[in-house]
């Protein structure tokens, strides 16, 4: 059987094959009766019935194929052929509506398709997110009131205040900068990736160093800035040369991998296509917890074994097996040189985690109950697994935010193209700073089950509210933050609330 149907197909980019499904399908004929032709048992020049099977030339360059042709006699499949009448026919018009139905069939099944498994993942997505989001506190544990002047004069307050609004100004100041950096480069990208000559990932790359570079090279006058509010309330020592070289092993560290994804992203995009991010999101949260593992070696802080604390060191085993943490790696950090702030901090992911006590909490401003429950509260992460749980959080907004990125970038053809890095990097930073309520609220979760822990396990609320009332003499913690600052910034429950829930277990455990 030869082909009677008139064809103009042209090359089509993905762009045009992904929305062949909603062009306009076959329709049925209103206009039978125009149709001459013979019939199938009729003799030479006779009119007569339609034919089994009629060929249509739509005349637009569609490719989709008709399976099946139901013509008020038999079902007809392709191929299934018998006594068939060849001939051409070209139709005057079509019944939109007829076709407008049909198109819709396509559209409603393919949605049908898809909506189970999407169903599916949200449910198991909501099950997951509830099951993290439970921790060891009791759900009936009610906070008192507390009146903030029974703990600090309104010097220290007014002083906490202004310290952090400060900060809060700085942040949002250098946030709004970088957006509006990562727009320009996002603007000027595409022409400059044409013109680099480098293949698509090669390009990316370089790309993708001038982000970085640009978005580093915007936030140092504001970083100065902060580092001068420090110098300039007492909280550091540091030259701002020593402040600007400290980090760069993990910045260098940093660099590498954003390079890093955003290779293995291009390559994704232009292997799998639209759907890359479901193949992404895996391998980003493989590398997160790489780095996670590999973040304690590349601390910029002299440390030195908690064994060089006797008394403290005497004591580690018991509170140990009180938070259920056992046996963990504790390191004494020498930052007194550089700053008074006080620090504790966990890292570290299976054999290299580890706990951190910075040295400024052994120079006599804390008693050593105190020092114990800060090392109560470290291990209390340790033993609720909270790293490991901030990792599943991250592997559950990784798939809808990879999803997103993917999607937001395709009308300037994916993920696949160099040009588009900076805009996804836009999109990140836009989409982080909306859900930084829900992050900081995760981690307030977990920053209070830390301190739960440590209550039950020294059992000591005096020493605990203690140590968090100094937190805003030596850090300047505003120990009231507004509710905008707290979702914002939050990342911990706030001193006033900490020194809440001493009086909380006090109460529940007199």
């Amino acid at each position: 059987m030869r082909s009677l149907i008139e064809r103009h197909d042209l090359p089509l980019d993905r762009a045009e094959l992904e929305g062949l499904a909603a062009e306009e399908a076959l329709g049925l004929v209103e206009q039978s009766e125009q149709l001459g032709v013979p019939a199938s048992d009729a003799g030479e020049g006779q009119p007569g019935a339609l034919p089994d099977v009629v060929v249509v030339d739509l005349r637009h360059g569609g490719a989709e194929t008709a399976l099946e042709l139901r013509l008020h006699r038999e079902k007809v499949l392709p191929l299934a052929l018998e006594r068939v009448v060849l001939g051409e026919i070209q139709l005057e018009r079509q019944n939109a509506d007829v076709s407008a139905g049909h198109t819709r069939v396509i559209v409603t099944f393919r949605f049908r398709l898809w909506i189970i498994p999407a169903v599916l993942a949200v449910a198991a997505w909501v099950v997951a997110a509830g099951y993290l989001y439970r921790t060891s506190v009791p759900g009936s544990l009610s906070l008192p009131q507390i009146d903030e002047t029974s703990y600090w004069s309104a010097h220290e307050l007014d002083r906490a205040e202004s310290f952090e609004r400060f900060l809060t100004a700085d942040y949002l100041l250098a946030s709004l900068v970088g957006v509006v950096a990562l727009f320009v480069l996002a603007v000027w990208a595409p022409g400059f990736a044409r013109g680099t000559g480098l293949g698509p990932v090669g390009a990316g790359i370089i790309v993708g160093m001038v982000t970085i570079v640009v978005i580093w090279a915007v936030s140092i006058p504001f970083s100065l800035a902060e580092q001068w509010w420090y110098r300039r309330h007492g909280l550091s020592h540091e030259s701002y040369l020593e402040w600007l070289i400290a980090p760069w092993s993990q910045l260098g560290a940093f660099a590498i991998l954003a390079l890093f994804l955003i290779a293995v992203t291009m390559a994704l995009a232009r292997w799998i296509g639209r759907f890359w991010w479901i193949a992404g999101a895996p391998v980003f949260v493989s590398l997160a917890a790489f780095f996670a593992f590999v973040l304690p070696f590349l601390d910029y802080y002299d440390q030195r074994p908690i064994s060089s604390e006797p008394e403290l060191a005497a004591s580690l085993p018991e509170i140990e097996s009180r938070s259920g943490a056992g046996p963990t790696d504790v390191r004494i950090a020498h930052v007194s040189d550089t700053t008074s702030l006080v620090n504790a901090y966990t890292e570290g992911l299976g054999p290299s985690e580890r706990v951190v006590l910075w040295d400024t909490f052994l120079d006599g401003r804390f008693t050593m109950d105190e020092v114990r429950v800060v090392l109560a509260h470290e291990l209390g992460h340790v033993a609720k697994s909270h790293i490991l749980k901030s990792l599943a959080w991250y592997a559950l907004f990784a798939f809808p935010l990879a999803f997103l990125v993917a999607e937001l970038t395709r009308r300037r053809g994916g993920m696949g193209q160099p040009g588009n890095v900076p805009l996804a990097a836009l999109i990140l930073v836009v989409l982080s700073f909306g859900l930084a309520p829900a992050e900081n609220a995760i981690t307030r979760r977990y920053e209070a089950e830390a301190d739960w822990v440590a209550l039950q396990s020294t059992r000591d609320p005096d020493s605990a509210r203690h140590l968090f009332v100094q937190f805003v003499g030596s850090d300047l913690e505003d120990p009231t933050p507004s509710y905008w600052e707290k979702q914002l910034f939050g990342s911990h429950p706030s001193v006033a609330e900490r020194v809440a829930m001493t009086r909380a277990w006090q109460a529940q455990n007199r």
